[in-house]
């Protein structure tokens, strides 16, 4: 045991002085995630959209229409950035970008309202902003709505109802609508840490590959070997040590201090949380030792690996349910760790899982973990008698 761990202590000197050597992996390791979790973060640090501007055309200029308009304004999502009676210009207002959506009160909307025959109230959306397009929907319906319950609310009470007996006819069904996970309904509290796990894993991704990768180009990994006493275990968990240390505080900091300052709190459990971070460090560093085996450059392991940032997210299930995607693609994601990685901290942090919610995606990242370590050590094994 004295043994093994000074053999670790050495490898572990061994990989700093790699990684000091090398401006590119300091770059890496050291500079980007910490410098990528701030800026990437921060981008989303007002967390959901408000005051959403849109152009109103008043068709009727009643005093019903200039009701509605005050109380789609007062909306959070909302703000009414020009009031106008020309539809035409409203067009030109949102195919410039100026305004992300058109409310159209048409003509008679007093009248119609008055007479009971109703009214029809057009929205027209600059959907290729889904997200803008979705809270201005969300706005415009619940201010309709709020409207229309007063409205009808004043009728019944006209024709001599009471107050309780005219909510009844107007609403026979009530649907209470709880939002559980992120009652703000924030995208922010959604993206954010899924990006920082994402910044987590490829960072690591990166630097690892780098350094296995300069230790080929530069016909050193013998040594790693004989450093580590010819014993593969010794060798592979050495050369992993450092990353694992070193990116256990990067969690911390991402998960302990970012979270924290953009008021996401981890409602599920702590512990559950540590235990599945570690397990998913392990099974990418041994997961990212295997892969960059195959590469004798540096640039060329560079340039595969921070391809792959993006698919990656794309396919965890994170962004797009897994459920709508091609069987070949779920297979395949499922073979990276932080598709179950991502899907148990979700529900930890938003939804108060513990260990027994996601026991399934801990069992399945040690078995990629252990898969790994053998990948790896076959790998290694293979290597250093090649340049043996």
């Amino acid at each position: 045991m004295i043994k093994f761990s000074k053999i670790l202590m050495n490898l572990i000197k061994r990989e700093a002085k790699l990684i000091i050597s090398d401006l590119d992996l300091i770059v890496i390791i050291l500079l980007s995630p910490v410098l990528y979790s701030i800026f990437y973060s921060t981008v989303y640090i007002n967390k959901s959209e408000e005051n959403v501007p849109v152009i109103i055309v008043d068709a009727d200029n009643s005093m019903l229409s200039k009701s509605l308009i005050r109380n789609l304004d007062s909306h959070r999502f909302v703000e009414a950035k020009e009031i106008t009676g020309d539809f035409n210009f409203a067009v030109q207002k949102i195919n410039s970008g100026e305004v992300q959506g058109i409310v159209f009160i048409p003509q008679k909307f007093e009248s119609g309202l008055k007479s009971n025959k109703g009214a029809d109230l057009k929205l027209y959306l600059n959907t290729s902003r889904f997200l803008v397009s979705n809270d201005i929907n969300k706005a415009v319906n619940e201010v309709v709505q709020t409207f229309n319950t007063s409205i009808i609310l004043k009728y019944y009470q006209s024709q001599g109802y009471g107050f309780e007996q005219a909510k009844g006819l107007i609403e026979p069904i009530r649907a209470n609508i709880e939002p559980l996970f992120n009652p703000s309904e924030s995208y922010g509290n959604f993206l954010i840490p899924g990006l920082l796990v994402l910044i987590l894993q490829q960072t690591l991704l990166l630097g690892l590959s780098e350094s296995v990768a300069k230790e080929r180009e530069a016909g050193i990994l013998k040594n790693l070997y004989v450093q580590s006493d010819k014993n593969i275990f010794s060798a592979i968990t050495g050369k992993s040590a450092f990353y694992f240390l070193l990116f256990s505080s990067y969690a911390f900091l991402f998960f302990g201090v970012h979270l924290n300052f953009f008021g996401i709190s981890i409602s599920g459990s702590l512990a559950t949380l540590i235990l599945l971070t570690v397990i998913f460090l392990i099974s990418i560093i041994f997961l990212c030792i295997f892969i960059a085996s195959f590469f004798k450059r540096k640039i060329v392991s560079l340039q595969i690996i921070a391809f792959t940032s993006y698919p990656v997210f794309l396919i965890s299930g994170y962004a797009w349910p897994q459920e709508a995607m091609p069987d070949f693609i779920r297979a395949i994601s499922n073979l990276i760790p932080s598709t179950p990685y991502l899907n148990a901290f979700n529900r930890i942090v938003n939804a108060g899982a513990n260990f027994s919610d996601v026991k399934i995606e801990l069992f399945h990242l040690i078995f990629l973990a252990v898969a790994g370590y053998f990948l790896a050590a076959f790998r290694i094994k293979a290597l250093t008698k090649v340049e043996n």
